[in-house]
């Protein structure tokens, strides 16, 4: 391998992963979903409704069941 040419980094998520999120500003209850898109320091997730309180059902229906966060915002769950 040549000096000039860099390894592709590997990502803590992959596409399809299923995740936790705690916490987000619109959504201060938590969420779980699933990873939609992995951006340079972000993924995509496609929010599981069953999981988002009643309470703020009209930010996820404004969100359009997605949210963007931080890979540190996010957890891996285990299946």
């Amino acid at each position: 391998m040549e000096k000039n040419e860099e390894e592709p980094v590997k990502k803590p998520f992959d596409i399809g992963d299923k995740v936790h999120v705690k916490k987000t500003a619109l959504l201060p209850t938590g969420f779980d979903g699933e990873v939609g898109k992995v951006y340079e320091n972000s993924i995509l997730i496609d929010i599981d409704p069953e999981t988002v309180a009643k309470a703020r059902s009209e930010e996820l229906h404004d969100l359009h069941g997605r949210v963007i966060v931080r890979f540190a915002e996010a957890k891996k769950i285990e299946a």
